[in-house]
């Protein structure tokens, strides 16, 4: 276990600091190593290392470590690939595990040249733009299956339009949305969803509600769940997220009137100044009772209304709110801390990563502009009548999972072209039958060329990512680096680390070779007596004089008699070797044998009985084992090198090195 642990933390070690070079060069979108030319600085084995291939380590060298020469790092780049051709000749990167890890790293790093730059920014800064506002909307929601069938989405408009020219002709807003929305939270909230913040609303509805103006009834939004007729009944500057504790009476433990009663009984022991911490202990029937009862940090819209108004009122840390009734209990509310909303900078990885996960309408925006770059970066071209051939051959058992391509036809059209591939009819047949559902009633024709789309826009999509080494230089250096930064890390963990810790023999004979190398200094055997009355300090130092005259007297022996009257101990002893360092009292002292004088300090007297002198002496394996383990495991390395440097022909081309400065 122990083993794994550490195996687990160095190689996080060498993957977060790959993973600062991807931010690095993130955050600075042109960055290149452009410098020099392919030419060929050394020859390890029958493997060539470019001059570029070392500039570009190099230069991270000078960005993430300390400054180094040219001449320095080249030993450190020689004993790095000598590592590496090592564990290629093992096979390290034919396993596969090797292979899926490196797999999971390349779609990581893949991320950043999979999307759209120009229309993620736009999107991050509309996001942060809202975020700093929180909107109180209303909705009534008419629902529409998702799919593309012309007559259910046409009865769905007309039926929200419909509603709306209730509210216009002067209906009030929540009794139609009371009578007529499919959100069944209507019936009681009349269609009120309370404040939300950005990334709480779906796209086109957060949409709406952020660009519409206080008191609008909106056409209607189509979102995938169907039409909303949205009014917005108050925008404000939002403020921030907060932290807060609360004590629940919950309606799982106690009745309405039992849990009100006890509730304000709380708060009145609360305002009279019992602490808060002791009666939720107590009283509190919350999952965190017994835990301070406090909340993760959140801002509005995450939190059931009633509980978040009530929070957000508070003003200033410690502050408690009146009891709280919401549909789960009776709450008090002590506020903990609050946080304005971070700078765009601050945030903005976060909101990214949001995005990115959420794959929703934002998502798709970044995916569609991408797709429309690709089709003209890789010269898209289409054979329209080649798709047509299968609104004939595809019906509607395509929405039960029975359709399959017919055999009797040989499907080998062309369909579309990718800078000379050709793509067949028979790939898209194939993936009609993998990935159509069930679940869409769409007419038939509608439906294929909805698939149709998403087939190229998936086709596209990886084959821009299975060019990525060759189209972007910097993305084949980064896969590169970290290929070979895995393959270091393995070959490492098998040749000097694991082996530094499994092989106890081994182990044990370089501690015996070198133990004068790990060596205690001067150290003392000592007790240090604690107490907090001056008569008893006085009475322990006598007692401790006595002890050493009587060699066979022990701790207890001085202690027992001083506590022996007292229901707690009145003076408390700690024993133990000390060398110079391990503890401010011992260091204060003579370092022979007998009682200190007592040292007053923060109302406790302490004495030292110094029992023995330990002369430097050298440590045993237990007791120097982290450090030996360093040691061997670089002699391990060091043993290794030489091996390495004995198999490998190694070549520097000293004309090239010499052009590098």
């Amino acid at each position: 276990m122990e083993k794994s642990m550490k195996k687990r933390k160095r190689k996080e070690y060498v993957i977060i600091h790959l993973l600062i070079i991807v931010m690095f060069l993130r955050i600075t979108p042109g960055f290149t190593m452009s410098e020099g030319n392919d030419d060929v600085l050394m020859v390890v084995g029958d493997r060539e290392v470019s001059k570029v291939e070392f500039l570009r380590l190099w230069k991270k060298n000078h960005l993430y470590a300390e400054h180094q020469s040219v001449e320095e790092y080249l030993d450190l780049f020689l004993d790095f690939q000598l590592k590496v051709a090592h564990a290629r000749d093992e096979g390290i990167h034919l396993e596969s595990s090797f292979r899926d890890e490196l797999a999971g790293y390349r779609k990581n790093l893949a991320a950043p040249y999979l999307g759209d730059p120009d229309t993620e920014e736009k999107l991050l800064n509309e996001a942060y733009e809202r975020l700093l506002y929180v909107v109180n909307v209303s909705h009534i929601l008419v629902r529409l299956a998702p799919g593309f069938n012309p007559d259910d989405t046409l009865k769905a408009w007309e039926k929200a339009m419909q509603i709306r020219k209730r509210i216009y002709d002067g209906e009030s807003f929540e009794e139609v949305a009371r009578a007529t929305s499919d959100d069944p939270s209507a019936k009681t909230n009349s269609g009120n969803l309370g404040y939300r913040a950005v990334f709480q609303l779906v796209y086109p509805f957060e949409s709406q509600a952020y660009q519409a103006e206080i008191g609008e009834v909106s056409m209607p939004v189509r979102t995938r769940f169907g039409y909303h007729i949205i009014r917005v009944n108050d925008k404000k500057k939002s403020r921030g997220e907060i932290k807060v504790a609360h004590i629940m009476t919950g309606f799982n433990r106690y009745d309405e009137r039992e849990a009100k009663e006890l509730a304000h009984k709380i708060y009145d022991d609360l305002t009279g100044g019992t602490s808060f911490e002791l009666l939720e202990e107590e009283f509190s029937t919350d999952d965190r009772a017994g835990q301070g009862g406090e909340l993760p940090w959140f801002g509005i819209g995450r939190i059931v209304p009633e509980f978040e108004e009530a929070a957000f009122a508070l003003e200033k840390p410690g502050d408690i709110s009146v009891p709280v009734r919401t549909d789960y209990g009776w709450h008090i509310i002590k506020l903990i801390d609050s946080k304005d909303i971070p700078a765009f900078d601050e945030i903005k990885t976060e909101m990214r990563n949001r995005i990115t996960n959420s794959r929703d309408e934002r998502y798709q925006l970044i995916q569609d502009a991408l797709v429309k770059r690709l089709r003209q970066e890789w010269e898209f071209s289409e054979n329209r009548p080649a798709l047509e051939a299968f609104y004939r051959i595809v019906d509607e058992s395509i929405f039960n999972g029975t359709w399959s391509p017919p055999s009797r036809l040989p499907l080998n059209q062309v369909l579309f072209s990718v800078t000379g591939k050709k793509v067949t009819q028979r790939e898209f047949a194939e993936f009609i039958a993998e990935n159509a559902s069930r679940l869409k009633p769409w007419p038939v024709d509608e439906y294929i060329y909805t698939l149709y789309q998403e087939f190229v826009n998936k086709w596209l999509i990886n084959h821009e990512d299975a060019n990525l080494e060759k189209k972007y230089p910097e993305f084949r250096f980064l896969m590169k680096e970290y290929k070979d930064g895995m393959l270091l890390f393995e070959i490492t963990e098998r040749e000097v680390w694991s082996r530094a810790i499994s092989d106890s023999a081994g182990l044990a004979m370089f501690h015996e070779k070198r133990k004068d190398d790990y060596m205690w200094g001067k150290r003392i055997l000592a007790s240090i007596f604690s107490t907090e009355d001056s008569r008893i300090a006085r009475r322990a130092a006598r007692r401790a004089n006595r002890s050493l005259r009587f060699d066979r007297r022990d701790d207890n022996w001085i202690i027992d008699r001083l506590n022996r009257r007292s229901e707690e101990d009145v003076i408390t002893v700690e024993r133990g070797i000390f060398s110079r360092g391990d503890n401010q009292l011992t260091d204060r002292i003579e370092w022979t044998e007998g009682v200190s004088e007592i040292f007053e300090k923060e109302d406790k007297y302490r004495i030292v009985l110094v029992h023995r002198i330990h002369e430097p002496e050298p440590k045993t394996l237990d007791e120097a084992r982290g450090q030996v383990i360093a040691d061997y495991q670089d002699y391990l390395e060091k043993i290794w090198l030489e091996s390495l440097r004995d198999k490998y022909n190694v070549t520097v081309n000293k004309d090239v090195l010499s052009g590098i400065r």
